[in-house]
């Protein structure tokens, strides 16, 4: 179930993809060993060509009829389709019904959030393997956990791999330290092995990562710095220095690297989301529709990505002033019954309708809240959506009036924005300082153009107090 990447790039497997692509360019057939084309499908879906991988999976299928390694590619698309009778119907094809017929099951258990199951089948599937072979299942088991998210039975199954000094045990268990809050942990570990290897680029991108997701993102920056001068270009490196950019607000260096990304893997939708973003947030609407409109084209069976996209240009289209145009991608968005909230929905077209000088996009907010019975995240969200359409007492009197400072930890750095934008001085300074204190990430979010470049949230109080003692002498 570890996908070798190494072998892609190896002659063999180069020779293999092109006798391959040409036999389904000329449409006759070629007749390949099914662990070869698990290889491709393994290839096409590292490589985010999510039609070759299927058809290379169903074709594999009408040769070798019950083959774990196509099934296993299929009852994943299925699960991320969200049909779940159509994954288990296919998964009781396979014609191993011990261990690969057991990973497979796991699988749909973990969708289905039924961990104990998974677990207990795991076990079994375990027992049955050969005992050379114990190690690299626990790995695979260890995989399916993490891809689903179960940070804390994968830590119960790290204990049990016996050779803990290979790279692939050092990779889960960085995987796992970091995603269950042991930054220190993974990070000892990741250093262990730069300091064994400091030329390897997946080592540097790894300690990326790990700082990345645990709020260090001038450090992953640099360590992504250190995989592209140990590879160049490689696009692990890419990645991680992409979004690290975007998390320090330099979206226009970001572009650059998730556009070096996009060439190396030109069907990423969420890479061309990303972009999307990255112009959004410099106002280069037009860009963004591009990048957004590419995506759309390029993604596949991914509804939540879809809606991700038609919520991003909702906005990009209503920046520009197509308010119909935006319209019309909330309506897009709205036939995601099973994917995106109706209130959310509410509130895009109650910022669409603001921003067109339609008044009814009031009404639907009050109609919002009301529904919501002012749940706190949805005051926020209110109040941030009538302050970016310059409705600034609007926004500070909702928040003043319904929005519980006392037991959020977010929400203090907006409410202060509004208060410094209406020249409440005391208040401002008041929740400045419970905004830098509560939520640093918050506040940088929402108020860093009120301070010199650079300078860190646990600074912004000092520097306006300093500011006023300067004034006052």
């Amino acid at each position: 179930m570890q996908i070798d990447e190494e072998y892609f790039k190896s002659d063999d497997f180069k020779e293999l993809l092109k006798s391959y692509e040409m036999s389904v360019k000329s449409g006759q057939p070629i007749f390949m060993d099914v662990d070869d084309l698990t290889d491709l499908i393994d290839y096409y879906n590292l490589m985010h060509m999510d039609k070759e991988a299927e058809e290379t999976a169903n074709y594999a299928l009408s040769l070798y009829p019950g083959a774990s390694g196509p099934i296993t590619y299929l009852v994943r698309r299925f699960i991320d389709r969200d049909d779940l009778s159509a994954a288990e119907e296919l998964a009781e094809e396979v014609e191993d019904k011990d261990i690969e017929y057991k990973f497979i099951k796991a699988e749909i258990y973990l969708a289905q959030n039924q961990g104990h199951e998974a677990n207990d089948i795991l076990e079994d599937a375990i027992r049955c393997a050969d005992e050379d072979d114990v190690d690299n299942c626990i790995l695979d088991a260890l995989n399916i956990f993490v891809d689903y998210g179960y940070f804390d039975l994968a830590k119960e199954w790290l204990d049990k791999v016996k050779d803990i000094d290979s790279e692939d045990f050092y990779e889960m268990s960085i995987k796992i330290h970091s995603a269950i809050g042991n930054v220190d942990k993974a990070e000892k570990i990741i250093n262990k092995l730069i300091d064994s290897n400091p030329y390897n680029e997946k080592y540097w991108n790894m300690l990326s990562y790990v700082q990345f997701v645990n709020g260090k993102f001038a450090d992953a920056l640099t360590s992504s710095e250190y995989s592209l001068a140990a590879s160049p270009n490689n696009p692990g490196g890419l990645s991680c220095k992409a979004q690290a950019l975007v998390k320090l607000f330099q979206y226009k260096e970001a572009i650059k690297y998730y556009s070096l990304y996009f060439e190396i893997y030109p069907l990423d939708a969420n890479c061309l989301v990303q972009i999307g973003f990255c112009h959004i947030n410099l106002s280069n609407y037009q860009q963004a529709i591009n990048a957004f409109s590419s995506a759309l084209a390029n993604v596949t069976d991914d509804p939540e990505l879809q809606c991700t996209i038609y919520d991003n240009l909702s906005l990009a289209y209503s920046h520009l002033g197509e308010k119909e145009k935006a319209l019309e991608m909330i309506n897009k968005l709205k036939t995601y019954t099973n994917y995106v909230d109706h209130l959310h929905i509410m509130l895009l077209e109650g910022y669409i309708l603001l921003e067109a000088g339609d008044k009814e996009g009031l009404k639907i907010l009050s109609e919002l809240l009301d529904e919501c019975s002012y749940d706190a995240l949805y005051v926020l969200k209110v109040s941030v959506v009538l302050y970016e359409n310059h409705l600034w007492k609007s926004a500070y009197t909702l928040m003043q009036t319904k929005f519980p400072f006392d037991t959020k930890d977010y929400g203090h750095s907006y409410f202060a924005l509004y208060c410094f934008e209406l020249g409440k001085d005391e208040e401002f300074l008041k929740y400045l300082k419970m905004g830098v204190e509560l939520n640093p990430e918050e506040a940088e979010l929402s108020l860093r153009h009120l301070f010199p470049e650079g300078m860190r949230p646990e600074n912004y109080y000092e520097f306006i107090i300093n500011l006023k003692n300067k004034y006052k002498k």
